[in-house]
């Protein structure tokens, strides 16, 4: 058979078509033999950019769009109806980059208009963002030079992040670097680490070498057997979905960290995909390798994401990896281990925490000093149990960062006080917190000498507390490939806030940071981004993050931004704008609502219920329909944030006054910030946002 090569693009379009046009898509490779021998059925374009791409017809709506690379060999690039495929193939060129080696499809023409586009507006005389930059600091780091003159005309990042996702993926990360002051060397080398590069002559011609290269497999896929195309185009796209970029391919498959590893980034950058295929190459080791009693741990933080984890492990692993593997919430970990152990605990509700929390404040005093059973509760958990402090002469003495004022003596004393008699409460009805359960196990299995888990991968790793981190460290022996954590401390939507190293998990030298945005517009991400601007957040290790270079891979349209006199004209449009996007052709399944708290939805669930619209807030049928804390790890086609209003974003009862403790002030509301941005990440194509009354002061621009 012919060799076929499938670009990303054209995979992508052939996810999305109607069944009856798959089948015929699935038809073309016979039309390449038959051009192989006969030459019929691919059609030249006469006005195309590269001589060797051509159309082939799939029906009479639908194209082809193949690059003819000689020997029986074609590239399919796109599946378009007839008219954008024709528009499209004729601004295409095709090749090998002669710096990088990579293969590339460059579409000058398109990031020329969208140029056009951007700066219309920039005064004439305004100084170019790459004024500094000689011709040759781009060709040197594999930039295009017919695209040099186009990104002359830019000002302003903005711009360029408008325009960045146009360009080839490395040629891409290479123009965001040089305008963020890089120097060539500095370019080149973390080119060469994200995409597996090494400075050699290319041969421009040797397209054979070109798809070899990590940096090319990201973007195509090739396919030499009829048993591959038919697994390719059988319609089950979950291999191609999880298929990594280099950088994200090159942390995944590492054969050994030695210890600890740690990949961050923001949001929809492909963290949890990377844990995912972590876990499956540490599987496959441990299959190949014969051990049948190695286990490895799934962790995260919430049930709802652990059983999503637990589903994707199970199809995306062999049967004999996945039985090596072990999905749970980390809470959930601690119970096994003392269950195990005949210590039996039953976890508290937070209803009956509260209660106790009131009663000890009174008990204790602790209200004469203006501290109240949230306070009590907080300082139990972010300085008592995160720092390990078992003795009123260890709390009185120790650092409280981030907690704001100075507490008192006699204050502390009240505390403990009052947290002698919850925990004294607990333990007569053999109740624990979560917490507690945690560190017990944490106790339990650092007196064993052989450890639960071989390997544990932790996904979420920014809600975690201490006292779970010290649970995850003890449920492994330290050394090669222990520990495998992803996170992203912008996404941090609870007040846990820890340091790794200070809990024994050394992941300097062995971190990693993701910047390609693969789920959300770039539109809608530079919007939400402005939600965090000038927040400082830090990487899980006390060391400041940073965003520089974060950018997305997808064009869309710029968020919806709405306000309402009152929540039932916001819910009412909102239920329109639903039924617009249903009668678009979305999937009820693929649309998101998303609020505060789950009281901000009753006005839009009735409206929708009015509409005739089927709804569920646990995504069982129809549109989703949940709080912002729910949505961690979900994304939706279409989203809609709702009831951003200043009285409930930052929501008082979970934000400390500034009069009260400044500190704790500002870590609230970046907490907040956080949970907002989450929230209108989800959206991967259109981002609506409404609020009635007066919009939340988080919203930029507000």
């Amino acid at each position: 058979m012919a060799t076929l090569v499938f670009a990303k693009g054209f995979l992508e379009d052939f996810a999305k078509l109607d069944p009856p046009v798959r089948q015929k898509v699935r038809e073309l490779p016979d039309k390449f033999e038959d051009a192989v021998h006969t030459g019929v059925h691919l059609e030249k374009l006469a006005t195309a950019r590269d001589d060797r791409v051509r159309t082939v017809r799939v029906d009479q709506f639908w194209r082809g769009v193949v690059v003819s690379l000689g020997e029986a060999r074609f590239a399919l690039l796109r599946v378009l109806a007839h008219d954008d495929a024709i528009a499209w193939a004729a601004k295409q060129r095709f090749g090998v980059n002669q710096v990088t080696g990579l293969v590339e499809i460059l579409d000058v023409p398109t990031v020329a208009a969208k140029v056009d586009a951007v700066v219309a507006a920039v005064p004439a005389a305004a100084p170019s963002l790459f004024a500094d930059r000689k011709d040759k600091d781009f060709t040197s780091v594999g930039v295009d030079a017919e695209l040099i003159p186009v990104l002359r005309r830019i000002v302003s990042e903005g711009e360029l992040y408008a325009i960045a996702n146009y360009l080839p993926d490395a040629q891409g990360d290479a123009v965001l670097m040089l305008a963020d002051g890089k120097s060539t060397e500095e370019v080149w080398a973390e080119l060469a680490q994200d995409y597996v590069l090494e400075r050699q002559d290319v041969d421009v011609e040797d397209i054979d070498t070109a798809l070899d290269q990590p940096g090319t497999q990201s973007g195509f896929v090739v396919t030499t057997s009829d048993t591959e195309l038919i697994e390719l185009l059988s319609g089950d796209f979950e291999a191609w979905r999880t298929f990594l970029h280099p950088a994200q391919r090159a942390i995944a498959y590492r054969p050994v960290y030695k210890g600890p590893s740690k990949v961050t980034g923001g949001a929809g950058t492909g963290k949890t995909v990377v844990a995912i295929h972590r876990a499956r190459f540490l599987a496959a080791q441990l299959v190949a390798a014969g051990d049948t009693a190695g286990r490895i741990l799934f962790a995260t933080y919430s049930k709802s994401l652990a059983e999503n984890l637990d589903a994707t492990l199970r199809n995306f692993c062999t049967p004999e990896q996945y039985r090596h593997l072990q999905v749970s919430t980390v809470d959930a970990f601690a119970r096994r281990s003392l269950s195990a152990a005949k210590q039996q605990f039953r976890p508290t509700s937070g209803k009956r925490l509260d209660e106790l929390a009131q009663e000890a404040v009174v008990i204790s005093g602790l209200d004469g000093f203006g501290l109240d059973e949230r306070f009590l509760l907080s300082e139990w958990s972010q300085v008592i149990l995160a720092r390990r402090l078992t003795s009123y002469a260890e709390y009185a003495t120790s650092p409280r960062p981030g907690r704001g004022s100075r507490l008192s003596r006699p204050a502390r004393k009240a505390v403990w006080s009052a947290l002698e008699h919850v925990q004294g409460e607990l333990q007569r009805k053999g109740q624990a917190t979560f917490l507690q359960l945690d560190e017990a196990a944490a106790d339990l299995l650092r007196t064993q000498t052989v450890k639960p888990y071989k390997h544990i991968v932790v996904d979420e790793a920014q809600d975690l507390h201490p006292c779970q981190w010290r649970l995850l460290r003890a449920g492994v022996a330290a050394g090669d490939n222990d520990l495998f954590i992803a996170g992203d401390g912008y996404q941090r939507i609870f007040e846990n806030r820890v340091s790794l190293r200070t809990l024994g998990i050394e992941t300097r030298g062995k971190s990693r940071r993701l910047k390609i945005n693969y789920r959300t517009s770039q539109q809608i991400l530079s919007w939400a981004l402005a939600i965090l601007t000038g927040e400082p957040v830090d990487d899980l290790d006390d060391e400041a993050e940073s965003l520089a270079g974060y950018r997305s891979a997808i064009d869309g349209p710029v968020p919806t931004i709405q306000q309402f006199v009152t929540p039932a004209e916001e819910a009412e449009f909102v239920a329109a704008q639903v039924q617009e996007w249903i009668e678009d052709g979305v999937a009820p399944s693929s649309i998101g609502i998303l609020a505060r708290t789950r009281q901000d939805l009753h006005p839009i669930q009735r409206s929708l219920t009015d509409g005739g619209i089927a709804w569920s807030d646990a995504g069982n049928a129809g549109v989703w329909v949940t709080t912002m804390h729910s949505s961690k790890g979900l994304e939706f086609a279409r989203l809609a944030v709702v009831a951003a209003n200043a009285d409930n974003i930052p929501l008082p009862p979970a934000t400390t006054p500034a009069a009260e403790a400044q500190v704790q002030h500002d870590l609230d509301i970046l907490r907040e910030k956080s949970l907002l941005y989450v929230a209108c990440t989800r959206a991967r194509d259109e981002l609506v946002v409404t609020s009635s009354g007066s919009p939340s002061t988080l919203l930029p621009g507000v």
